[in-house]
């Protein structure tokens, strides 16, 4: 279908009324869009029109002086008009000269009569002529928006549109959308394109959210048409988007039942390729996830909330990014938390489990921190340790969970030192977290005691050395565990804490009063080693639980 093109004053003057017309001046303006026709006789031309009229005037309103008419022929040009015709009878019998240039320098069409028309003919059969093509357009626009909306229950429905888009169009289009989706087409087209000066766009809106653009590459006249058509586009794959998320929605509800079943009893009925990782001896994991969004709608509620759309966004993604590492995975929902049972798929991969899992969360929040809709969220992974038979299922996702437990520590320290990756920790601002249960290491064993307990060890062994630095402003703790992370390396722990040999040698005399003469014998070392992990602990959950309270 070929793009339908404006009414212009060169189509107007094939018109039966303009029979007898002559172009005085301003040829090259004859491409020019009517879209309306309307009689003036009043010199002050700017207050009665919008743009894009064909002016008719016998000049009756007029003084007649050349000087005025100029004036009236400057001010249309100036408002946008298309052209002006004039009826060489009665006020008007030629055209001054000085006009006729003006109008050619515009490009501003002059169209004469020079016997008598009747005004109310041409006016009656242009506004026939715009209605009637008005008519036809809105047909042919309900038709291609009929077609892209049959597009939508196809598969590959997106791609569908584009084509559709394009064949109507005969331009190149470009969607992208917070999905993930980001196809040219044709494929070849540079996407830098897209974003120059005047290229046509269009935002997908999605429950009054706008969740991604459609470009296309036009840069002609009859803007207002495309606009209209790459518009329906727009609609019909927003309406698409919608569709494949009740479908992910959909997916999500019949897993649940099982992943349930295998969380809390170790025997579920699971689907085929889990079955088939498990029985071949392959490896698996569960991931614990929170989100400060809520969970899912209820099934009886039909409209999908913005924050479904989120977290269903961020499963979409998963899916296809644990895919692309040799990763399968089914997700559900447990109250405020969300589980994901991750299968190896790649089990002969060099890349190990656990490594793969790394890289693929890592790919997700990089690809979910660019995604302008799911950044102001929250997300929290914990990972379970790998484990190949169902039964271990109930554990694995204790070990997740407590995970979960170890949020952002030392938040009174980031300013000084680099988050510590090791136990996951990540910057106040930064939305994600991912750690591994078996990256926690002794944190393993304190989840598992009393705080009370850890806090009389702390006190028995560190205990000297904390009430120092309270009372003195010293920093003998950070010192000894600067000490013992070096290796007891003095040259290494005078430079990680930017002080003088000397200071360093003053602070382990003071350590050593404090702690008696043994204090880095290796059995001492190790309780002390602990003493310090179990602060870090306590430090890190108390950091939780106020963070918990200041998000409530």
């Amino acid at each position: 279908m070929q793009i339908q093109q404006p009414f212009t004053v060169a189509d107007m003057l094939k018109r039966p009324t303009f029979a007898k017309a002559k172009v005085m001046a301003g040829s090259r303006g004859l491409n020019r869009p009517v879209r309306w026709v309307h009689v003036l006789e009043v010199s002050d031309a700017a207050s009665f029109v919008n743009g894009q009229e064909l002016i008719l005037t016998t000049g009756v309103g007029l003084d007649g002086k050349e000087e005025s008419v100029f004036h009236f022929v400057k001010q249309l040009v100036e408002c946008g008009v298309s052209g002006l015709c004039i009826e060489l009878v009665q006020r008007f019998t030629d055209i001054p000269r000085s006009i006729l240039q003006y109008a050619d320098t515009c490009a501003f069409p002059i169209i004469v009569f020079k016997e008598e028309v009747r005004f109310i003919e041409i006016t009656q059969d242009i506004h026939a002529c715009l209605i009637n093509r008005h008519h036809h357009r809105l047909v042919a626009l309900e038709a291609i928006s009929n077609r892209f909306l049959q597009l939508t229950l196809r598969p590959q429905g997106t791609l569908g549109i584009l084509k559709l888009l394009h064949q109507e169009t005969g331009c190149a289009v470009w969607l992208r959308d917070d999905w993930g989706t980001d196809i040219t087409f044709p494929e070849s087209c540079e996407k830098e394109r897209f974003l120059k000066k005047g290229t046509c766009r269009q935002p997908i809106i999605a429950l009054d959210m706008q969740v991604g653009e459609l470009y296309l590459d036009y840069r002609g006249e009859a803007k207002e048409y495309i606009q209209l058509i790459l518009d329906q586009a727009a609609i019909a794959i927003a309406q698409e988007l919608l569709r494949r998320l009740s479908l992910e929605e959909r997916r999500l509800r019949k897993v649940q039942k099982w992943i349930d079943d295998c969380l809390h009893s170790g025997r579920a009925d699971i689907p085929a390729p889990l079955s088939s990782v498990l029985s071949s001896g392959g490896k698996i994991v569960l991931a614990a996830v929170h989100t400060d969004l809520h969970s899912l709608s209820s099934p009886t509620e039909c409209p999908l909330s913005h924050e479904d759309i989120a977290i269903l966004q961020w499963v979409r993604r998963a899916y296809s990014t644990f895919a692309r590492f040799g990763i399968l995975g089914w997700f559900a929902s447990h109250g405020d938390l969300w589980s994901i049972v991750l299968a190896d798929a790649q089990p002969s991969s060099p890349v190990p489990f656990l490594q793969r899992i790394r890289e693929s969360f890592t790919h997700l929040f990089r690809q979910t921190d660019s995604s302008c809709f799911n950044c102001q969220y929250h997300w929290t992974v914990g990972i379970s340790r790998i484990f190949s038979s169902l039964s271990e299922a109930p554990a694995a996702w204790q070990q997740a969970k407590q995970a979960l437990k170890i949020r952002p520590r030392f938040a009174a320290h980031t300013a000084k030192r680099k988050p510590d990756r090791k136990h996951g920790e990540r910057s106040p601002d930064c939305p994600f977290h991912l750690v591994f249960y078996d990256d926690l290491h002794t944190w393993q064993l304190f989840l598992q005691v009393d705080p009370a307990v850890l806090s009389d060890y702390i006190s028995h062994q560190i205990g000297p050395l904390l009430d120092y630095d309270r009372e003195n402003g010293t920093e003998l703790v950070h010192t000894l565990e600067t000490f013992l992370n070096s290796g007891q390396s003095k040259q290494q722990t005078a430079k990680a804490l930017f002080i003088h040999r000397q200071t360093l040698y003053y602070r382990l005399e003071q350590i050593s009063s404090l702690l008696g003469e043994n204090w880095d014998s290796p059995s001492r070392r190790l309780a002390l080693d602990t003493a310090l992990a179990a602060r870090n602990f306590l430090r890190s959950q108390e950091n939780r639980h106020a963070s918990h309270r200041i998000s409530k």
